[in-house]
C-alpha cells in the first residue's frame, strides 16, 4: 500500500492553529475602517476552512474509521464532540454584529481549543489513516475538503496556505490544483497575500511566516 502524504492536511492545521491567535491581537483594536473590514474578512474566511475541514473529517473520516478499527471508536467520538465543543465559539467569533475588540477573548479561546483538538487528532488520526485508509482515499478525502470551499475565497485561501508552507510542503498542494488555479495563485493569488497579511496584521510578511518559510514558494 502507498504511503499517506500527511502534508495539506497537517499544513492546515498548522494555517489554523495561530490565525485565531493573531487575529485576536488584530481585533483588540482595529486602526480603522479598512483594517475594521479586512478582519472580518479574515474572520469569515478561515472560519469557513475550519468548518469545511471538520465537516468532511464528520462525513467521512470518523465513519470509515469507526467501521475498519472499531476498538478506535471512543477515541473518535471524542474527536467528533470536539467539533460540537468548538461550534459554539465559531459562532461566536464569526458573528460580525458584535463588535471586533468584544471578540478578540473568543478568538483567542478558539485557538487555545483549536491546538489542544489538532493536537489530539494528529496523535490519533494519522496512525489509524495508516493503518487503515489507502493513499488514494486520503487524496481523495483531501480534494473534497478544499472544493467545499466557497470559490470566492480561494484567493485568500491559497495566499494564507502559501505563506505558511514551506518550500518542501508547497509543491505537493499546488499539484492537486487545476492547472489555471495554479497560474493564478503563483501570478497574483500568493503576492496579494503577502500584502494583505501586512497590512492585517502590520508587520513585514517574512517576520509573520517564521524561519525558512516563504511567502511565494515554488
Amino acid at each position: 500500500m502507498t504511503e499517506i502524504d500527511f502534508t495539506g492536511f497537517l499544513l492546515a492545521h498548522r494555517c489554523m492553529r495561530r490565525e485565531y491567535g493573531r487575529l485576536a491581537e488584530a481585533a483588540c483594536q482595529p486602526r480603522n475602517v479598512g483594517h475594521q473590514a479586512l478582519i472580518e474578512e479574515q474572520i469569515a474566511v478561515t472560519l469557513s476552512v475550519l468548518h469545511h475541514h471538520h465537516a468532511e473529517e464528520d462525513r467521512w473520516l470518523w465513519p470509515t474509521l469507526r467501521k475498519r478499527a472499531p476498538a478506535a471508536t471512543p477515541a473518535l467520538d471524542r474527536l467528533e464532540a470536539q467539533h460540537t465543543q468548538l461550534d459554539p465559539l465559531i459562532a461566536t467569533a464569526g458573528d460580525a454584529s458584535r463588535p471586533l475588540p468584544m471578540r478578540a477573548t473568543v478568538l483567542a479561546e478558539l485557538q487555545q481549543a483549536v491546538n489542544a483538538h489538532f493536537d489530539e487528532e494528529e496523535r490519533v488520526i494519522l496512525p489509524l489513516s495508516s493503518a487503515h485508509i489507502s493513499a488514494e482515499e486520503w487524496d481523495a478525502f483531501g480534494e473534497r475538503a478544499l472544493a467545499s470551499i466557497p470559490r470566492q475565497y480561494m484567493p485568500i485561501v491559497l495566499g494564507w496556505v502559501s505563506s505558511e508552507a514551506t518550500s518542501q510542503e508547497w509543491p505537493p498542494v499546488r499539484q492537486m490544483l487545476p492547472r489555471l488555479v495554479r497560474i493564478l495563485a503563483q501570478v497574483f493569488w500568493i503576492p496579494a497575500y503577502a500584502k494583505r497579511s501586512r497590512r492585517l496584521y502590520s508587520q513585514p510578511v517574512e517576520e509573520a511566516l517564521g524561519p525558512g518559510q516563504s511567502p511565494t514558494p515554488r
